[in-house]
């Protein structure tokens, strides 16, 4: 408890919560591109210019999405882990949403067309697919498939 006093408010809540905004060059540099993607491919470059759009609200929910946390650590350092990102193979890319794996943070993304196609895409995942990993796995499991989205 000592030791608290040595720390204001602000420097303490940085070392627990980590950064209260998105900063996306920190993130850059801590990503790894796995299977089927590399930095220089149009989709991982759409990906960053989407990321770089959008509100710093948005920028929240995306690593909410991809790590069940709504903040970054202080520095490369602190990482855990890296951002992983992947390619999600589909036939028809720009129908799919983007997969991600909380547990692992990282991010399955479909070869979208175009940079409208997946900040549509994205967007969409970042709102509306909030349930951490398990969390009602079983019931959103039956909803998506009374819907039709088998895969």
């Amino acid at each position: 408890m000592d030791l608290l006093t040595l720390f204001t408010w602000h420097e303490l809540e940085l070392r627990v919560s980590g950064r209260p905004t998105v900063d996306l060059a920190l993130l850059k540099r801590c990503t790894t591109y796995g299977a089927g993607i590399r930095e220089t491919d149009p989709h991982a470059n759409y990906l960053w210019q989407v990321l770089e759009d959008f509100l710093p609200e948005q920028k929240c929910m995306f690593l909410r999405f991809v790590w069940g946390r709504s903040r970054l650590p202080v520095s490369a350092s602190d990482f855990e882990r890296n951002f992983e990102l992947k390619t999600l193979q589909r036939d028809r890319p720009d129908d799919a949403l983007p997969v991600s794996h909380t547990c692992f943070f990282s991010l399955e993304l479909p070869k979208y067309t175009c940079k409208e196609i997946l900040k549509e895409k994205l967007l969409y995942a970042v709102i509306h697919c909030q349930a951490i990993d398990a969390d009602d796995a079983y019931a959103a499991g039956r909803r998506a498939r009374d819907m039709g989205w088998e895969s």
